[in-house]
């Protein structure tokens, strides 16, 4: 009786022991992996569609952006934390709205229309940028730290758009885009959020960040182990992003503006579980509310907004 009840305990202990190792199998450490001497390229491809109405008037925007950035491991410490420098190998841009069309290809540049500003200031811009690089430390979880090269970016944009007036208010944009804190919590977004330990399919993780880039931006993320097949982990997220806040405005110089934007996004993401790196992400937003234009104490415009939108991530190399 003692022997069989022995071989029963045995037995109960032998199968709880490979139901636990089953569990542990099934979850998955992800974090960014990368190896030093390691290159990538990240291709990013945004479209954009805003609608705002301004004295009964509604006017429409159409935008896509499309982006080649260059990522390369320099070197790993003891803890993980890669060393990457980004380098932004090619950009090219499309505008058609009320100010008509407007396009730049840095892999087939044209000159700027003279009649059209905003033209030859998003190409001196653009022609800039290109080449140019920066450093950043990423820990394993996603998380950048440490910017370094901006001054010089900042330095070569603003030599190739010259002294003319009408780049003045570009000049003070690449000052406030590529300040090491702003460039921080901008590249911050560009990797996913990895948990702090393993996880299996049907695990959430959380992630809030707030930004203060041009306005203030709040983002509350939900990550999902949704799959895994292959090596690859399918990972979906829900954002919930709260853009800007009519009690601070932005100096246009005569002018002053205010926004407050609200709205979600969508995203599912194919994670080489090796690496860490995206393959291919898909995002859709949509965010509505107003602005407001202060051309002097006594005038304000309140102009509604909708944007809606879509950016596609994909590791060409």
């Amino acid at each position: 009786m003692k022997v069989k009840r022995m071989i029963s305990v045995f037995m109960c202990v032998v199968f709880l022991a490979a139901v636990v190792c089953s569990a542990a199998q099934d979850k998955v450490d992800l974090k960014l992996r990368l190896k030093a001497g390691e290159s990538h390229e990240i291709k990013t491809t945004q479209t954009q569609d805003i609608v705002q109405t301004m004295n009964g008037q509604e006017m429409k925007m159409k935008q896509t952006h499309e982006m080649v950035m260059g990522l390369d491991c320099l070197g790993i410490d003891a803890n993980g934390v890669m060393d990457v420098a980004m380098t932004y190998k090619s950009m090219k841009m499309v505008m058609d709205g009320p100010m008509g069309h407007t396009e730049f290809d840095s892999a087939n540049p044209k000159s700027a229309d003279p009649n059209k500003p905003q033209e030859k200031i998003m190409a001196s811009i653009f022609s800039a940028m290109v080449g140019c690089k920066f450093q950043m430390k990423v820990k394993p979880t996603g998380e950048t730290y440490d910017i370094r090269g901006t001054r010089e970016m900042i330095v070569k944009a603003k030599g190739a758009m010259g002294n003319n007036p009408e780049m003045q208010g570009a000049g003070e944009f690449l000052d406030k885009m590529f300040d090491e804190k702003q460039l921080k919590e901008l590249v911050g977004n560009m990797m996913v959020v990895f948990p702090a330990g393993p996880v299996a399919i049907g695990d959430t993780w959380y992630d809030t960040i707030s930004m203060n880039f041009i306005v203030p931006i709040d983002i509350s993320t939900t990550y999902m182990l949704k799959d895994r097949k292959d090596g690859i982990a399918y990972i979906d997220a829900v954002a919930k992003m709260d853009m800007g806040d009519n009690s601070k405005t932005i100096d246009m110089g005569s002018n002053k503006m205010s926004m407050q934007l609200a709205g979600t996004i969508n995203a599912t993401n194919q994670v080489d579980e090796k690496t860490g790196l995206v393959r291919k992400g898909n995002m859709t937003m949509s965010f509505s509310g107003i602005t407001k234009m202060e051309t002097d104490p006594n005038h304000v415009m309140t102009m509604p907004m909708t944007m809606t939108g879509n950016v596609v991530i994909e590791l060409v190399k």
